[in-house]
């Protein structure tokens, strides 16, 4: 009896535990990158190494889906509880530019130093993260707000040279006012804004060429 009552009483204790939390939602790009590789492609630039994208103006969890009540308080940053990036937003954003530059030419991973039959050096781009984000304008209004500051180097021996930095900002409205209108919304900014890189890069890198041998 006494075995029965102390049974009865450790299943009564686990009946009254809290239920565990729904694992959060995950999110990314979806059908963007097949739509970016379907883009015609247009004039050539010279071979590229994409270095590895930055996101200094994020928090340390990239994989956070950050949202702002503009309306209410604009320095306040929070974090949907129950939706999440699958992948760190640097590694999304590296992905989707680096599909979308390699309709123009070669794009090549981070770290690789290659030299070209004619003993030029590919152009380095590099790309941070500074805003990425949903702002609600109001309780039922809202958009995405991206922000990438782009680096365009030349490198060699003596040092890299500055060949341009240019700072893009995109706002694209959000369907709807929840996680999923949100993260849709900012994976159709970091397209659009790869079009703006991808446009920009065309005026500061020489065209076919990469950096002379030293």
């Amino acid at each position: 009896m006494i075995a029965s009552g102390a049974a009865a009483l450790a299943l009564a204790a686990c009946a009254s535990l809290p239920a565990p939390a729904p694992a959060p939602e995950l999110f990314d790009f979806g059908v963007l990158y097949e739509q970016a590789s379907a883009v015609a492609p247009q004039q050539p630039h010279p071979p590229l190494m994409l270095a590895q994208v930055t996101a200094n103006g994020l928090p340390t969890s990239s994989d956070l889906v950050l949202y702002r009540f503009a309306y209410l308080d604009g320095y306040a940053l929070r974090a949907y509880q129950q939706a999440r990036w699958s992948r760190p937003v640097e590694e999304l954003v590296a992905q989707q530019l680096r599909q979308q530059l390699a309709q123009r030419g070669p794009v090549l991973e981070p770290g690789v130093r290659v030299r070209q039959p004619d003993g030029q050096i590919p152009f380095v781009l590099r790309v941070d993260i500074e805003q990425f984000e949903q702002r609600f304008v109001s309780a039922q209004e809202s958009e995405a707000l991206v922000r990438l500051r782009a680096t365009a180097m030349a490198p060699g021996e003596g040092g890299d040279r500055l060949l341009g930095q240019q700072v893009f900002t995109q706002r694209v409205p959000a369907a709807t006012p929840d996680a999923a209108g949100g993260t849709r919304a900012m994976a159709i900014a970091v397209q659009q804004l790869g079009a703006q890189l991808d446009q920009w890069l065309n005026t500061v890198l020489p065209a076919g060429r990469g950096v002379g041998p030293e």
